[in-house]
């Protein structure tokens, strides 16, 4: 097992990593067999689970693996769908607001990070993407979107020169649920398990999630530029990795991070 996407080595957070290695068997054995006709379970990309290779491990990482070897986390006797992302920002969110076709299973909902009534008293404040801004110019806009929202919705979404940019919709975490683009080629509607995809920084590149703001300013009655003002980073749904590593620092078992970001769950030992 490697440390990929906890990324960190502080003693302090040792539990943040045991929470980790049994979130990250736990998906491993849910979805074994999942790529069967390809000869092989799951991708070394965030298409499944980051792996960089022997070179990538780490030692408290095989260490909290040893630690909680066979150790998985289970909803009605089965391994569960263990999802996990690098920083909520300020809560978890539903798989079923997120994803498409997701189911809406118990253990994988809106779990907030606020530990205290201050403005960063949140489990995930450390995290490097804790906030953020991103602001496009009224040409690079329309660039990005020309690319990807024919990819999106199809080859008929050409906007044309961007006009507006609004959220129209939300879910009860704040996260974009719809986002509306207008351009002289016409409104297009964005669902949430493509926002990110969409309204790209650059190419190559997602925008980090889908809890944020938009600003939008006019200069004569034109867009001139777009900031999205934003929180955390992936997609929201499961352990909230930065959060799991502040609670880690407090005190918290690695069996106490696990029940709170996967509710109404159990931890057993199935080898």
């Amino acid at each position: 097992m490697t440390a990929a996407e906890l990324g960190v080595g502080d003693p302090a957070a040792r539990q943040a990593v045991m929470a980790q290695a049994v979130a990250s068997r736990t998906f491993a054995l849910h979805f074994r067999g999942r790529r069967n006709a390809l000869g092989f379970d799951l991708f070394a990309t965030v298409a499944d689970q980051v792996y960089p290779g022997a070179d990538g491990e780490r030692p408290e990482a095989t260490a909290a693996a040893n630690v909680t070897w066979g150790q998985v986390v289970v909803w009605k006797g089965q391994p569960i769908e263990a999802l996990y992302h690098s920083t909520c920002g300020w809560s978890t969110e539903a798989a079923n607001l997120v994803f498409r076709n997701a189911s809406d299973v118990p253990y994988l909902r809106e779990v907030s990070d606020r530990f205290g009534p201050g403005k960063s008293d949140y489990y995930c404040a450390s995290s490097p993407s804790f906030r953020w801004t991103e602001e496009w110019d009224d040409s690079t806009l329309t660039a990005i979107l020309d690319r990807t929202l024919p990819g999106a919705l199809g080859a008929g979404a050409a906007p044309g020169r961007i006009t507006d940019l609004r959220v129209a919709q939300t879910t009860p975490t704040g996260r974009v649920a719809e986002l509306v683009v207008t351009g002289t080629g016409g409104t297009f509607t964005v669902p949430s398990y493509q926002v990110r995809d969409v309204l790209r920084p650059a190419a190559g590149r997602q925008l980090l999630s889908t809890l944020f703001q938009l600003y939008v300013q006019r200069q004569g009655g034109e867009l001139v530029k777009v900031t999205a003002a934003g929180a955390g980073s992936g997609h929201g749904v499961g352990m909230c990795q930065w959060g799991a590593i502040g609670r880690a620092r407090t005190g918290q078992s690695y069996q106490q991070i696990l029940a709170t970001y996967y509710p109404g769950t159990g931890l057993e030992r199935l080898y």
